[in-house]
Formats: C-alpha cells, structure tokens, sequence
C-alpha cells in the first residue's frame, strides 16, 4: 500500500509538470468514458432491466392472422378472446386490454389521461399487485357496475399528491363518477402510456357473434412453468383450427391463425437492433481514445527514457517500473471516469430530450447503480488498455541504449512500430464509423425526401375522445362534428378543417373488403385496404391530389345520403388496372359498413409511416361511420397554424366544454417524430464518427511529429548533401499515408462486415453503397493528408547546420 501511495504522489507530480499532457489524455478518455456510459444508460434501462412484473420471460402477446388479407398481428375481439380463455392449454392466464382515453374533469381545465382499458385478470396476469387497495372483480366487467378505477403511481402523485387516503375518492372521467380502487407500485405502467386502468365491460352487442370481426383487444397471456415458446405455439395452432372449425363462416378460406410475441420482444424489439449497434459504435470511439492516449504515453515513455534508466541503474525492477507506468495509466483514466460521468449526466438527459416518446420503456433510463459500476469497470479497464503497451516498453530500461540514444536524438524505435499499429487501428475504426454514419444519414435523408402524398406545412393537428356515455349514438356523433366543423371553417385564417379516425402516421387500421360482381379463389391474396372515416375536408386539409373523379362535397355525407368512397392510386391500379375504378363498389368487413360507390382516386398517402411501402387505402364518410376517436387537422391560410389554437380550443369548449383537445402538434413535427429514430442513429453515429475522425487524424499527426522529431538529425543530413524541401516533404507525406492506407484496407474489411448488419436498419440506400464507402475513404484519406502534412512542413524547415551542430 506504501508503494502504491508513493508510485501515486510521483504520477500526480509528474503530470503536474506536464500539464498539455495530462489534459489532453483525460479530456479524450472523458469524452470516450462519458460516451459509452450515456448510451449503456439507455442500454441498461431499455433492455436489461427487467419489467417489473412477476417471471417477465412467461408473458407473451397473443394476436390474429389473416392470410388471405395479409394481415398479420392484428387485434382480437371479445368472442375471440373469449375462445383464447376457454381453449388453450398452454397458459395459467389470460388478459385483455383496450387502448383508450378517457377525459379528467372536475378542474379548471378538462385533461387527457391515458388508459387502458382491462379485464379483472389483467393485474394479475402481469403478476403485480396495488400497494393500496385492490385491482378489479370479474363483477366489474358488467355495464353500469365498470365505474372504478385504478391509479398509476404518476397519477396518484399528480392528482392526489399520494395521498394515502385515497381509496374511495372519486374522479370525474368522461363525465361520469369513478371511484378509486387501487394505487399501482412506483414504476408499474403498462402499456407504458397508461396513466389509469378501468374495467373492460362488453355489451351484449360487442360479446355476440356479429362482432366477432370487430377486432380491438390486445391479448396478454402467461405461460404455465415448463411450457415453451414452441409448445405454446402449437396449443394455439390447434385452438385456431377449433374456432375455424366452430365458426366456418368465419375463417374458412381466411388462412387464419393465431401467433405470439414475447412480451419484451412487442416492447423493445424494434430498437433491440439500434441500441445494440450504438453501443458497438461508441466502444469503438472509446477504442479510439485508448488508441490516441496510448501513443500520447508511449511518446512521453520514449521522452523519458534517460530518467527510466537512471532509476533502474539505481536498482528499480523491471515490475517495479511497469507498476509506475500503469499507475500513471490508471490516474488517467479515472480522472478521465470521473469527468466523464459528468458528460454521462449530461449526455443521457441529451439522448432522451433528443428521442422524445420513441423510446420504448425511457422513464427506466437513469444512472443507477449498474451504469456507475459500467462506468467504473470501463475506467479500470481502458487504464489497463492503454497502459499495457507503454508500461512493458517503459520497464525495457537499457542505460547504455538510453544514453546514446538521448545523445543522439534519434531514438524510439522501439516503441515506432507499436505507435504505427495503434494509428491504423485508429484509423480502420474511424473508417468503420464514418461508414456507418454515412449510410445512416443517407438513409435519412432518402426517408426524409419521401412524398408522403400531403403537405404538412401549415397544418396543426389534435385528438378527440367523446365518451360514450354522452355520445351513445351515430346521430350525437354525427352532431357534434357537423357543428365543430362549421365553427371552425369560420374562423379567420382557416383554409380547410377536417376530422379522421386516425391521422396520418398514427397506426395501422385495416379492414378485409369485397369488390362487387368479383370473387376470389380460395388462395387467392387480397391484401386489406387501410381504413380510415374522414369528414369531406379531410383530405383538402391535407392538400392530399386528386387524380379522377372528386372529393365528397361539404354538406352531403350525412347518414342519409348515398354511401361514397374516395380510394388511393395503390387500390385502384392493383384492383382496376384497366382503370375503370370509378363507379365500382366495394363493402368493409365491418360491422356497419355497406356496398359503396367510388366517387375519386387520390394519389397515396402514406398512412402507416414514411418507410413504409404505400398500401391500398379507403377513405369513408365519418358521418355514415361515426366514431368517438377522432383525429383534427386545420390548415392555415398563412402563418404558423400554432397560432390558431386558442380559437380552436375556445370554439371546442362552446360546442363541449368537457372535451380535452389533446395530442396538438403541427403536423410537421408529427412527420418529424415520426422518424427521430432514424434521425438520431445518423446523429449519434455521426457524432461518433467525427470524433474518431479527430482523435484519429491527432493520433496521426502525433506519430509522424514524434518521427520527424526523433529524425532530425537525418533531415538535416539530407537537406545538407543535396536532398530539396519537396523531397523532404514527399519523404514524411509518404510515411504519413503508407499508414494512413494499411489503415484504410483493414477498415474497409471492416465495414463491409457492418455494412451487412445494417442492411435491414436503412431505407432507400444499399447496404454496399459505393458512393458512400468511396466518399468516406476519400474524406479520411484528405484529413490524413492534412494531419501529415502539418508535421511535414516543420521537417522541411529544418537548418542543416543547426541539426549537425546539435551532434
């Protein structure tokens, strides 16, 4: 422990008086540290830690399949879940919920809370428990006994500020008492938007026969001990073929089938991948880092070489004098640690402010205790890195060798060849994240210039919920947007004002369908329209085209009038390719839906997302398919159309003053959200990659600094017989580039491996995209240039006297 204290207050006195060093070393071990420690925060929080809810790994999301439809993953309905409880044997429970939103009333303003809308065995099914009071009773699923609730954590903080008296208060949810049963555990949410839970009470209606296709349920099931993901599969293989077989009419030539997901996989499985691939990015910028600090340490180890001999002659042990060296190393590299904890703080409030709502499961990302000890291990672990190399070369002390050499000033041999590997290590890592940067950041910019078939300039967006209990009915609904519509479309600086079931890029909502006067082989592929039930505004809202026919005047929607569809150019080519669509009519799979003529063709727009292939699209009247979930978009006349939701607001609260307009965003920002995903993998990368680039091409310019120093003498030698300032320069240039392209071909081979791994995260640009493996090896080659160059130029102005005297 002496020695170590001793070996300590040497190293701390000995960068003391090399401050430029030591500042540098931590700032570029600060920045790889703080790096790897803010991105494995947002590993560990997204897919290490486990839910908190009892044997996660048993849980799994049960869903339909329609073949026939090419539907896959779709929800379920109450008759099916029905059949899903009572058939399988797979599984010791079974749960479901519906997605839903429910206005909190009672305050100066109406607010909009999440819920989820669940069976008596949801809670259970999950394996949690409230810490206060209960979850629901199978006697709650009935209509008019439904009126509890049960509150997140969130919402008992910010509704009732956890008070412990909770359980019987009431709360005012879309205009009816619901009285409070129960209080979730801290950190219990799911799904991960919910802020409160109400019982799932089917009406007669929605449990009989006729809405067995009325699919809207996500189904949660827990597997019993011992039963695999297999076995699992095939109980539901033949629980399908049991319902097809009970209702013919129904499945038979559907192709329908049941599937599961694991419930991490629904969760996070679309940024498994990501996240993964930004961790590997950012190990290799810490790599970069130990790589630059490496040849920072092995130049000050060839510097002091004469001292190193000196105290070996004087009786220090080669282990003795490795042990200073890695203590040096390791005084760096927590000092480093430490100060990039501090970026890590900073860095993981950047990832989430950056993400927004696309991360799943981001109120887990913190810095606990798992990230700190990362941190800490990375710490240890990079001074034992970039310690190694100089700590063995240091302990090599040959007091004759030193002598000469320091006599002479061309030593460092021994320690050349190491630096030069470590600089085309730095560069081959740099090339591979540059790559990955470039391919990231094409892909965007290709998803980015997508015609998503509308303009989003000028347009702001909202929601709406009406509860059913005031709007029981198709002709209350029907009101209620009829009057809204027009109190909006007379507001000053309104150009078009329309309302849907869904917006664009909300979701999926598809509907099999029949074309009349045409049938379809038994294998023969339909794959279903998205659906969606707009007001006649809607699409002049969107400034969506119109190709034939026309858009549905305002004023002759209503239930009475004639039933008119406008469909996109997708469903009219692949059905109508002759191009006679017009006129044609076509019936949904839907409950209420009836045969329907087409009035227009509109160009596609592109309604699941922007990366997403346009599909065939229908667009309904929402007077004759009135629903209680409805999506608002205004455009402007000019100016920014935040601007006109006060007027908005005001006019909701005179037609509802209990409706909450929640969601509002310009539609901009909803097609920019809809891709901050892409957007920050080319950030990231992007940022990753530049800052290898640097610390590369510093590592570069140090190696040939240190050789055109250490050969001094030499330059003198040859500008004195004769050698010109150009061949001089052509001498380093060469030096400097020989290791500039090993470094290159080894990161070409690199990136082709990555390459192939990122062939399914990119949208609109190859895997293997020449131009951008060509433009990033020109950009290093050029910055390579230029960090060579700086250290060239200082050799050829070497005096030739001046070098010879100094022998």
């Amino acid at each position: 422990m002496d020695a170590l204290k001793q070996d300590v207050r040497y190293t701390l006195r000995s960068l003391k008086k090399s401050p430029g060093f030591a500042l540098v070393a931590v700032l570029a071990l600060a920045l790889g540290i703080g790096a790897n420690s803010a991105v494995f925060s947002v590993v560990n929080g997204v897919l290490l830690t486990s839910p908190p809810f009892t044997a996660p790994d048993r849980l799994v999301h049960l869903n339909g399949n329609l073949a026939q439809a090419n539907l896959k993953d779709i929800s379920l309905s109450v008759p099916e879940y029905r059949d899903l409880r009572a058939l399988p044997r797979a599984f010791d429970a079974m749960a479901a919920y519906l997605p839903s939103n429910v206005a909190l009333t009672g305050g100066d303003t109406p607010q909009q809370l999440g819920a989820a809308v669940a069976t008596a065995s949801f809670f259970s099914t999950l394996g949690v428990a409230p810490v206060l009071g209960r979850g629901f009773t199978e006697e709650e699923e009935v209509p008019g006994r439904n009126r509890v609730v049960v509150l997140t954590d969130t919402a008992w903080r910010v509704h009732f500020a956890r008070d412990p008296n909770v359980l019987g208060r009431t709360l005012q949810l879309d205009g009816e008492p619901h009285t409070v049963v129960g209080v979730l555990p801290p950190g219990v949410a799911y799904p991960d938007w919910a802020e409160v839970y109400l019982p799932l009470a089917p009406t007669e209606e929605q449990a009989s026969e006729s809405h067995r296709g009325a699919r809207s349920l996500a189904v949660l099931g827990r597997l019993k001990p011992g039963v695999s993901l297999e076995a699992a599969r095939a109980d539901l293989a033949r629980v399908a073929v049991d319902m097809e077989g009970a209702h013919p009419e129904r499945y038979r030539q559907t192709g329908w089938s049941i599937s599961l997901t694991p419930l991490e996989e629904r969760v996070v499985g679309k940024v498994r991948g990501t996240l993964w691939l930004l961790l590997g990015a950012v190990g290799f910028v810490l790599l970069v880092a130990c790589s630059s600090v490496a040849n920072l340490l092995l130049a000050r180890t060839a510097a002091r070489g004469r001292e190193v001999s000196i105290r070996a002659a004087l009786g220090a042990s080669r282990r003795r004098l490795a042990v200073q060296f890695l203590t040096e190393s390791l005084v760096l590299s927590l000092a480093g640690g430490a100060l990039g904890l501090l970026l890590a703080l900073w860095g993981t409030d950047a990832l989430l402010a950056l993400v927004g709502d696309a991360l799943p499961r981001a109120s887990e990302v913190r810095l606990d205790e798992r990230p700190l000890l990362f941190t800490a291990g990375v710490s240890l672990l990079t001074g034992i890195l970039f310690g190694l190399g100089p700590a063995v070369q240091g302990s090599r002390a040959d007091l004759s060798t030193a002598m000469h050499e320091g006599a002479r000033g061309s030593g460092g041999g021994r320690s050349g060849r190491l630096r030069a590997g470590l600089v085309v290590g730095q560069v081959a890592m740099a090339l591979v994240l540059l790559v990955g940067a470039g391919l990231f950041t094409k892909s965007f910019l290709a998803l980015r210039s997508v015609d998503a078939g509308f303009e989003p300039e000028g347009v702001l967006t909202g929601r709406l919920a009406l509860p059913a209990t005031r709007y029981p009915d198709a002709s209350r609904k029907v009101a209620f947007q009829r009057e809204l519509l027009e109190r909006l479309q007379a507001l000053p600086g309104v150009e078009a004002v329309g309302l849907t079931t869904l917006l664009p890029l909300g979701g999926r909502a598809d509907s099999s369908f029949d074309i009349e006067g045409r049938s379809r082989a038994p294998d023969e592929l339909w794959p279903a329209v998205e659906f969606r039930a707009v007001s006649p505004g809607y699409l002049r809202a969107l400034r969506a085209t119109l190709r034939e026919g026309q858009l549905p005047p305002d004023g002759v929607d209503g239930p009475e009038a004639p039933w008119s569809v406008v469909i996109n150019k997708s469903f009219a080519e692949l059905y109508w390719p002759r191009g006679n669509a017009l006129g044609q009519r076509l019936k949904l799979h839907h409950s209420a839906a009836q045969w329907t003529t087409v009035v227009g063709i509109v160009e596609d727009v592109r309604e699941w997302g922007l990366d997403q292939p346009s599909r065939p699209a229908a667009y309904y009247s929402l007077a004759q398919l009135p629903s209680g979930h409805m999506g608002l978009a205004v455009r402007a006349k000019a100016g920014d159309p935040e601007a006109l939701r006060p007027a908005i607001e005001a006019e909701l609260r005179a037609v509802d003053a209990s409706l909450p307009l929640y969601g509002v965003a310009p539609l901009v920002a909803v097609v920019d959200e809809s891709i901050v995903s892409r957007q920050l993998s080319a950030l990231l990368m992007g940022l990753f990659a530049g800052t290898a680039l640097l610390l590369a091409a510093l590592g570069l310019s140090g190696v040939i600094g240190y050789s055109v120093a250490q050969r001094t003498r030499e330059m003198g030698i040859r500008m004195a017989l004769g050698a010109s300032r150009t061949s001089v320069l052509g001498l380093v240039l060469r030096q400097g580039l020989r290791l500039t392209g090993l470094g290159l071909a080894v990161g070409l081979a690199l990136s082709l491996g990555l390459a192939r791994l990122l062939g399914a995260m990119l949208y609109g640009v190859a895997a293997y995209d020449a131009w951008t493996f060509a433009g990033v090896a020109a950009l290093l080659s050029a910055v390579a240039l230029v960090a060579t160059w700086l250290p060239a130029r200082r050799a050829t102005r070497v005096d030739p006297i001046v070098a010879l005297r100094a022998e």
